[in-house]
């Protein structure tokens, strides 16, 4: 299998495995949304929504104080509507420190590929950091 990242590609076995890679793109000094990007798989039959509801559960057992304040289904990609998503909106410490989180998790045309998309930051989102997050999911093109 070609596998591809931001610098380049790789040939790696085709033999089943899933891709659970992360990519984490944040300011230097720290500030401001740092943007997330994780990949995963559905279980056999497993929907997208019961994949969230999997993987929400999975995440209040490791965070403490995880306040989960929406979730709603969502488009992504060109005018909001190319990839059927959900979108979460979080809360929650680590470390001894607040985090605010905006996640889309969407099912890539393969059928099985899941695509997480997460926006994270110490401070609440205000009107331009919502922006930027609907202009980033807005922007998704899969790769052909």
């Amino acid at each position: 299998m070609r596998y591809h990242i931001q610098e380049g590609h790789f040939d790696l076995p085709d033999d089943g495995r899933i891709d659970r890679s992360m990519n984490v793109l944040a300011m230097p000094d720290g500030s401001g949304i740092t943007f997330i990007v994780s990949r995963d798989a559905l279980r056999a039959h497993e929907t997208l929504a019961q994949f969230v509801e999997r993987q929400m559960n999975d995440l209040k057992r490791q965070v403490s104080q995880l306040q989960e304040t929406s979730r709603n289904p969502i488009g992504v990609g060109p005018a909001m509507r190319s990839l059927a998503a959900i979108e979460i909106a979080t809360r929650f410490r680590q470390n001894g420190q607040a985090l605010h989180q905006r996640q889309a998790a969407f099912q890539l045309p393969d059928g099985r590929a899941v695509l997480i998309l997460t926006a994270s930051s110490p401070e609440p989102f205000g009107e331009s950091e919502l922006a930027l997050w609907q202009r980033t999911l807005a922007s998704f093109q899969p790769r052909d």
